[in-house]
């Protein structure tokens, strides 16, 4: 049986770090983990009840908005929304900066 799920680039790129350190595929390390979670009696190994998860979306949405702003700014020519998505750049650096602040209080 195939079943396929979503990750977020910081998630692919975590699970993947500790599946290499494991020597083993991603497939092969979310197959394991997810057994072993299955057969786990422990609530707190969920993990939407990591608490670091909220920080790790956070990071995630931050770099989705760079990332599309900074496309507009390069793709758009110099029309409105190139001045639009240029306008949004402070804002979105300052609040890149906030979650970041919180990631290293976290850590």
């Amino acid at each position: 049986m195939q079943i396929t799920v979503r990750f977020t680039p910081t998630a692919i790129a975590a699970i993947g770090e500790r599946a290499a350190a494991e020597r083993l595929t991603i497939a092969g390390f979310i197959g394991d983990a997810a057994l072993a979670a299955a057969r786990s009696t422990d609530p707190l190994a969920r993990a939407e009840r990591d608490p670091r998860r909220p920080l790790a979306e956070a990071v995630d949405r931050m770099a989705g908005e760079l990332n599309a702003a900074v496309a507009t700014v390069r793709d758009s020519g110099d029309g409105p929304a190139r001045e639009a998505a240029l306008a949004l750049l402070p804002d979105l650096a300052e609040r890149t900066y906030t979650v970041l602040d919180a990631v290293l209080e976290a850590a």
